[in-house]
C-alpha cells in the first residue's frame, strides 16, 4: 500500500522555510544589513559574538517600523516592498519577499526594538522559536535593532554542520564588505567579541570605498570603467592585464547594486582577461551593472543571489567588450617598470650542457631583505653518489639525466618544490624552522579580507618563521622571513599564502592550516621553470630524488619524472635489442 499524502505540520515548514534562507549566521547578516539599507539608512553597525553564532545584532538609523506593524513583520510574505505581481519586474530594493524575519525567528531568539520619527518612544518585540512572545513600549533611537542569539538552538542538527567561530566569522565578513562596496553613501561598522574590526565612514566616491576594501596597493592597479548606451549603464573598476590573483575573490558583481553570483557574467569577466592575464589567474573587478527593472528577474533564488537576464546575449556582449576597451588604456611608467620586472624570459628549444654560474647576489639596497647566496646552494652539497650522468637541461625546465637502462626527465620546479616541502614539513613538526631578521621591515598593505585571514592565521605564520606585526588599519611590518626564501620577494610570498588561503572553503585548525602554508611557501620558493641551473645544482637535485619512486609527485599533485626506457627508444628508431 503507498504512503499516504499528509499535510506538514507548521513547524516543519517553517524549519524547511528557514532552511532555504538561513544557512549559517553569514546569512542573518546579509538579511538583516539588506533590511537596513532598504530602510534609508545612514549608517549601519554590524556586532557579533562568536563569529555569530551566540550574537548578531544589526543596528540602523533608517525609518524603523510604526507600532502596529510589528507583529506583521513578522509573518511570512509581509512586506513593504511590492504589493501586485508586476512589482516583481520593478523592483528597486534588496529584499522584497518578507520571508527573512520570519525565517531568522524561527531559527533563533530574537529581539527588535524600532521607533520611527513620528513617536517618542519605541515597540520591542521579544520573539522565539517562529513566534511572537509579547510586543512592549520601550525607549530606543529612531531607527531598527535586530538581536539574533543561539541561532539554530533549537535545531541541534543544524548547528553541527556550523564550523568553528574564525570560518564562522570570515563568513560573515563576505555580505558586510558585499554591501558596504556597493553603498559608499552609508557608513558601515563591524564588530566582533567588542573589538572594532572594520570602519567604513560614508563618502560621496565610490573610489574611497573601494580602495578602503581592496587595499591601495591592489586600487592602484585598477582603472575606472564608464560605458552605458540602450539602458544598460556599466560602471566600476577593472585591473589592468599587469595584475591578477591566484583566485576570484576579487570579483564583485552587482545588478542594480545587488552582488550577484552570477555564472554568465562571471564567463563575460574571464573572457575579457582570457587572452591577456596567464590561465588560472584572476582579474580584480569591481562591476556595477544597471539595468532597467523589467529586464532582469530577481526572484529566481531564494536568498537572491542569481539573476536572470532578459537578453543574457547582449549583456555578456557589453561586459566582454567594455572590459576589453579599458584594458587598451596606456599604463603609467610605474606599472611599465613593474610588467616587466614580472616579464618572463621567453621560452627557447634548448639542450643546455655548458652551463654558466648561477646569478650574483642582488644589490642590497634593491633588496632591504636579508642577502644571501642562491637558495639553492645549501642543500645541494651532498657527497651521495648516484648511478646516474647529467645531460642537461631542456628548455631550461626540464633537466635529463640518463641511467643504466632508462632515460629520465624531471621537472626542476615540480623537483625542488617536493624537495622543499619534505625539508619544510620536516623542521616544522621539530620546530626547528629557520628564521631571519630582515634588516629593514617591509610593508604590506592588505584588503580587507587578506587583513582578516592573516590576523585570524598569526600563529600559524610565525609557526612558519614570519613575524608579521600590525602597524595599522589593514597595514602590516614584515621583520622577519623563513630563511628557505632565500633571495625572492618576502612580501610577494606572503600576498601568495594568502591567496591560496582564501580558496580554502573546509574547516581548518592546527596542523590543516599548516599544511596550505607549507604548500604555498614550498612552491614559491622553489626554482621556476626556465630557470639555467649549475651542473652541481642538477647533480644535487637528482640526488635528493633517487632512487626515483613513480609513486612521487610535487604538493600539487604534479608528476615530478618522466622515465623513458632505452627499449622505448630503441623501439622509435626500429632498432633491436
Amino acid at each position: 500500500m503507498s504512503p499516504k499524502i499528509q499535510i506538514l505540520p507548521e513547524s516543519v515548514t517553517q524549519a524547511i522555510a528557514a532552511g532555504e534562507v538561513v544557512e549559517r549566521p553569514a546569512s542573518v547578516v546579509k538579511e538583516l544589513m539588506e533590511n537596513a539599507i532598504d530602510a534609508g539608512s545612514s549608517e549601519v553597525i554590524v556586532e557579533l559574538k562568536m563569529g555569530g553564532l551566540q550574537l548578531i545584532r544589526v543596528i540602523d538609523n533608517g525609518v524603523g517600523i510604526d507600532r502596529e506593524e510589528v507583529p506583521q513583520a513578522f509573518q511570512r510574505y509581509a512586506t513593504s516592498k511590492i504589493e501586485k505581481e508586476d512589482d516583481l519586474f520593478a523592483i528597486h530594493t534588496l529584499g522584497f519577499r518578507g520571508e527573512a524575519l520570519p525565517s531568522i525567528i524561527s531559527v533563533s531568539q530574537t529581539v527588535m526594538k524600532t521607533r520611527t520619527s513620528a513617536t517618542i518612544s519605541g515597540t520591542k518585540a521579544v520573539c522565539e522559536g517562529g513566534g511572537v512572545k509579547n510586543v512592549t513600549e520601550t525607549g530606543c533611537p529612531v531607527g531598527t535593532e535586530l538581536e539574533v542569539r543561539n541561532l539554530f538552538y533549537n535545531l541541534p542538527v543544524k548547528r553541527k554542520f556550523l564550523k568553528s567561530v574564525r570560518s564562522e566569522l570570515r563568513a560573515c565578513l563576505h555580505p558586510f564588505l558585499r554591501l558596504s562596496l556597493s553603498y559608499p553613501e552609508i557608513s558601515f561598522r563591524l564588530i566582533h567579541e567588542g573589538r572594532l574590526l572594520y570602519e567604513f565612514p560614508r563618502t560621496e566616491f565610490h573610489s574611497v570605498r573601494v580602495e578602503a576594501i581592496v587595499g591601495k596597493e591592489i586600487y592602484d592597479h585598477l582603472r575606472p570603467i564608464a560605458y552605458e548606451e540602450a539602458g544598460i549603464r556599466l560602471s566600476g573598476f577593472a585591473s589592468l592585464p599587469s595584475f591578477s590573483k591566484g583566485n576570484s575573490d576579487g570579483i564583485y558583481l552587482y545588478v542594480n547594486r545587488r552582488y550577484v553570483k552570477d555564472r554568465m557574467v562571471h564567463k563575460a569577466v574571464m573572457e575579457a582577461y582570457r587572452h591577456v592575464i596567464p590561465a588560472n589567474r584572476y582579474p580584480v573587478v569591481v562591476l556595477m551593472m544597471t539595468l532597467p527593472p523589467s529586464a532582469i528577474d530577481v526572484n529566481v533564488h531564494p536568498t537572491k543571489a542569481e539573476v536572470k537576464f532578459r537578453d543574457q546575449d547582449r549583456v555578456f556582449h557589453e561586459v566582454v567588450e567594455t572590459l576589453r576597451l579599458y584594458q587598451k588604456q596606456p599604463p603609467t611608467v610605474e606599472e611599465t617598470v613593474s610588467e616587466k620586472k614580472r616579464d618572463p624570459v621567453s621560452l627557447q628549444m634548448s639542450f643546455q650542457t655548458d652551463l654558466p654560474p648561477s646569478s650574483s647576489r642582488w644589490n642590497q639596497e634593491e633588496a632591504p631583505w636579508v642577502v644571501r647566496e642562491t637558495a639553492l646552494s645549501p642543500e645541494w652539497k651532498l657527497d651521495k653518489k648516484i648511478p646516474y650522468r647529467i645531460l642537461g637541461q631542456v628548455q631550461g625546465t626540464y633537466v635529463l639525466c640518463e641511467g643504466e637502462r632508462e632515460l629520465i626527465f624531471i621537472d626542476q620546479h615540480a623537483a625542488h618544490e617536493r624537495i622543499l616541502f619534505e625539508k619544510l614539513k620536516g623542521d616544522y613538526e621539530t620546530r626547528s624552522i629557520l628564521s631571519e631578521k630582515l634588516l629593514m621591515p617591509i610593508l604590506i598593505e592588505l584588503s580587507a579580507e587578506e587583513s582578516f585571514l592573516l590576523g585570524s592565521l598569526g600563529e600559524a605564520f610565525q609557526a612558519m618563521g614570519f613575524d608579521i606585526e600590525a602597524v595599522g588599519e589593514r597595514l602590516f611590518a614584515l621583520r622577519s622571513v623563513p630563511s628557505i626564501i632565500g633571495q625572492k620577494d618576502p612580501k610577494g610570498i606572503v600576498r601568495a599564502i594568502l591567496e591560496e588561503l582564501s580558496l580554502l572553503r573546509k574547516e581548518e585548525r592546527g596542523v590543516e592550516v599548516i599544511h596550505p602554508i607549507l604548500v604555498s611557501l614550498s612552491c614559491h620558493t622553489a626554482i621556476r621553470g626556465n630557470a639555467v641551473l649549475r651542473r652541481e645544482e642538477m647533480e644535487g637535485l637528482v640526488a635528493q630524488l633517487s632512487p626515483f619512486d613513480r609513486s612521487t609527485t610535487c604538493p600539487h599533485g604534479r608528476p615530478v619524472f618522466f622515465i623513458l626506457p632505452h627499449g622505448e627508444l630503441a623501439k622509435q628508431f626500429k632498432r633491436k635489442r
